[in-house]
């Protein structure tokens, strides 16, 4: 299996890293020669392009696609036309209209289609919700999800156009994903979407209620404008008999760009009180073996495109009822 990396910057190093610990050939495209550099030492990597096209063109089976939002359905649909599977960085895209596109466009040309969502593949989270599911707690009545971070930074993140949003639609869309994966399906959503103080052209704080379908409700918060912020629990689970939470001291001190060994997201599920020991696994890993397994075996692929665009409908929904 020959893999081109569309976009070998940023997150893009993280996906890198699983097909050099996969043993899987791959070549790198990104537009600045120091990252193309960084591979060929790095990686030991011989194929390297400054040419989207040419890359496009390469001899690769798949290409995973890791570039500003906005570019996601152009390119990805580019690749499909050219026979390449594709694995491509969340979300989805920016529009309904355009993930629905590029879904036609892997079923028209018979490619393989998945959105990378490595907070899907996490232990822990998986674990939580089929304990709910063995009803441990009784019925859930309430779901606490939140993330707070920081950020000044300038680039792509910063500019609205090319995320299709601010923090929601980029880091948050992982937290939308934890929520629903938790609640299901949901009837309403009332949101407030606003700054508070970023780098971002779009919004940086999102706070909503989710009514589910099941009868109970979820508690939203994602910001990336909170200075000095505190380690919380990701995710708490209420139910009538019991509870679950996220222990914030098994989650990684670090964030993704910065850990070594295995990168997961987050800390063992506290059940009831005692906490819940899980085997980590290696969630990028996971995601991108879980995809070309797929290929190799003609099978589904691990990552559903009805979730990746279920969570991008949510975000719309937050930011139509939030402004």
């Amino acid at each position: 299996m020959k893999v081109t990396l569309i976009g070998g910057n940023g997150f893009g190093k993280l996906h890198g890293e699983s097909y050099k610990q996969l043993g899987i050939e791959f070549s790198v495209y990104d537009r600045n020669l120091e990252v193309l550099e960084y591979y060929r030492k790095n990686y030991g990597v011989k194929n390297v392009f400054d040419n989207i096209e040419d890359a496009l063109h390469s001899d690769s089976d798949m290409v995973d696609i890791v570039l500003p939002h906005k570019m996601h359905r152009e390119i990805s649909i580019k690749a499909m036309e050219l026979g390449k599977h594709v694995i491509m960085e969340k979300p989805i895209a920016t529009t309904v209209e355009e993930a629905t596109e590029i879904i036609e466009a892997s079923v028209k040309n018979n490619v393989k289609f998945m959105v990378a969502e490595q907070y899907n593949f996490d232990p822990s989270l998986n674990k939580a919700i089929k304990l709910v599911n063995e009803n441990k707690i009784g019925k859930v009545h309430t779901i606490i999800v939140r993330d707070q971070r920081e950020y000044k930074k300038t680039g792509w993140r910063s500019k609205k156009d090319q995320m299709g949003g601010g923090a929601l639609i980029d880091g948050g869309i992982h937290y939308i994903e934890t929520i629903l994966d938790i609640g299901g399906d949901y009837r309403k959503i009332d949101s407030y979407s606003y700054h508070g103080g970023s780098s971002l052209e779009g919004e940086d704080t999102t706070v909503a209620l989710f009514h589910f379908v099941s009868g109970s409700h979820g508690m939203f918060f994602y910001s990336w404008a909170y200075r000095d912020f505190p380690r919380l629990p990701s995710y708490e689970i209420i139910g009538e008999e019991g509870s679950i939470y996220e222990d914030v001291q098994s989650r990684p001190q670090e964030e993704f760009k910065s850990m070594t060994g295995i990168r997961y997201v987050y800390g063992n599920p506290v059940l009831n009180g005692e906490k819940v020991e899980i085997h980590k696994e290696d969630v990028f890993n996971l995601e991108i073996k879980g995809f070309i397994d797929s290929i190799k075996s003609n099978t589904e692929v691990p990552y559903s495109h009805n979730k990746a665009i279920r969570n991008l409908k949510a975000i719309l929904d937050i930011y139509r009822r939030g402004d």
